[in-house]
Parts: C-alpha cells; sequence; structure tokens
C-alpha cells in the first residue's frame, strides 16, 4: 500500500504540473518571471512587463517569492458582499497585493502603507504609474502611537522597525492604527508589518468587529518572548474563525531551531467570520 501511494505522487506531480501550465495563466506567467529574474543578484533595482503593468522592482528575489504566493496561491483571494470593498493594506511593499486586489475587485477601495522611503517610491510607480489613481498610499508605518521610528530597511520585502542597537536605520513617520480604523468598515484588512503586528494588532482590538475578514503575517523573534498567543486571543476575541499556515519553521525544532533574518518562525494567519458579517 506504501509502494501504490508513492507511485501515484511521483505519477501525479506531473500531470499536475501539465494542469497548471494549461489551466492557470498566472502559474505560467510565474516560470516565465522565475527564467527572466532568477539570475539577478539580490537588490538590484529592475523593470519588468508583467501583462499590461510595467514594474519597478528592487529585488528580484523578494518579488518572485511575492508574487507566487499573491498570484499563484492567492493568498489574498477572498469573497465580499459587494463589488466596491474597502481594503487597508498594511505593509503594501511595492504594491503586488494591491494590484491582486484592484484585479480581482476593480471598484475596491484601497488604501496602502509602506514605511520603506525607498520602497515606497517602488509602490507608487508601480500603482499610480499604471494607472490606478483610486488607491491611496501613505509613506507611513502603522504602529501603536503617532511617533517619529528608526526603521531598518532591506532592500526588499524585509524591512521592519529597527531593533535596540541597529546602525544604517532611517527615520520615518508612523501613525497610530486607532486612527486609521476609527469610524470604518473593512471588508479585509492585511497586516504583513514585519514583527510590528505584536504591538500594533492588540492596540486594535476594540475596532476588530468592525472587519470582516484579516490576514496577519506573524513573525516571532528568536530572541523575544513570543507573542502568537496574544496574537490569536486578540483575533479568536473579537469573532474571527482562524487559520495558519507556515511560512518559515524549522523542520525538526526540538533538536535545531533555524534562524531566518532575526525570527525562528513566520505564520499567514487569516481570519474570516462564519456568521458572514
Amino acid at each position: 500500500m506504501e509502494f501504490k501511494a508513492l507511485v501515484n505522487t511521483v505519477l501525479r506531480e506531473p500531470i499536475d504540473w501539465l494542469k497548471r501550465m494549461r489551466f492557470e495563466s498566472n502559474y505560467r506567467t510565474f516560470l516565465a518571471l522565475q527564467m527572466k529574474l532568477g539570475g539577478i543578484p539580490r537588490f538590484t533595482e529592475c523593470r519588468v512587463k508583467v501583462g499590461d503593468w510595467d514594474l519597478v522592482v528592487p529585488d528580484a528575489a523578494s518579488f518572485l517569492t511575492a508574487y507566487g504566493e499573491i498570484f499563484v496561491e492567492q493568498i489574498y483571494k477572498i469573497r465580499c458582499a459587494d463589488d466596491s470593498p474597502f481594503i487597508l493594506d498594511l505593509g503594501a511593499n511595492i504594491g503586488l497585493s494591491v494590484l491582486y486586489l484592484k484585479k480581482l475587485y476593480p471598484k475596491a477601495v484601497i488604501t496602502a502603507y509602506e514605511a520603506d522611503p525607498r520602497i515606497f517610491s517602488c509602490l507608487e510607480q508601480n500603482i499610480t504609474g499604471n494607472g490606478y489613481r483610486d488607491v491611496v498610499l501613505v509613506n507611513k508605518a502603522v504602529w501603536h502611537e503617532n511617533a517619529i521610528l528608526q526603521f531598518s530597511p532591506e532592500g526588499g520585502d524585509g524591512g521592519r522597525i529597527a531593533w535596540d542597537g541597529e546602525k544604517n536605520t532611517v527615520t520615518v513617520q508612523a501613525q497610530d492604527i486607532r486612527e486609521i480604523l476609527e469610524g470604518r468598515t473593512i471588508d479585509f484588512l492585511k497586516m504583513d508589518i514585519e514583527g510590528a503586528e505584536d504591538v500594533v494588532l492588540p492596540a486594535c482590538r476594540e475596532y476588530l468587529p468592525a472587519v470582516r475578514a484579516i490576514f496577519v503575517e506573524y513573525h516571532s523573534r528568536a530572541d523575544e518572548r513570543q507573542q502568537l498567543d496574544t496574537i490569536i486571543s486578540v483575533l479568536s476575541d473579537a469573532g474571527f474563525r482562524l487559520q495558519l499556515q507556515s511560512v518559515f519553521c524549522s523542520p525538526s525544532p526540538l533538536l535545531e531551531r533555524r534562524v531566518h533574518s532575526g525570527y525562528d518562525l513566520q505564520l499567514n494567519i487569516f481570519g474570516w467570520r462564519e456568521d458572514g458579517r
């Protein structure tokens, strides 16, 4: 029986590949982008044509990873009650999430925040430069208060609020998340803010009942207490049904714990309301 299962798996993989090649245009585009951009050194800016879009890409590797997640795996695919949902994108990076959501819902009303000044420039070019004049772009970090913060730019999709003692940082303005959420009903809240979710999401607590669906990328810093219990508690108390998917983890964490960019665990957390609100 085990041998049969192995044979079926081996035979199924090329069949699945052929099916994806035939029926999934985004998958074909992804493979073409890998061929075109795969050899470009990290953090080398380039331009690429994707369908009707002309895109500025500051780092090919992070672009390919994001394109695979967003357009091929469609991790932000949502079902909204009408064709003009309000979407809040916290940590928009160069705008692939915005482009995907505007393709899914052309009439969507989107506000997108990105803290990194250089990455924000790419975001502007990729959104307004491709004709999307109805997206609000904000060059600020999101925080639990209005503040001036030190930001550690990574050059791709890994920029974050600087840790104590870090050098080569830039100064950014941060906006209180409560100001952003107050008085709004949000169809989809996407939060990918590289570790700042530990303090930002708890500050959202009283406003989350007005959010219909949520995505949070959770980052576990290797040298600090994990906050996953807090994140789950806040979302669960707000009435969300949750699912978690691994982005990065150690294959055998009881034996060896791997660390990537200072984190020992990254998860995608999806939350929705079963009552359809």
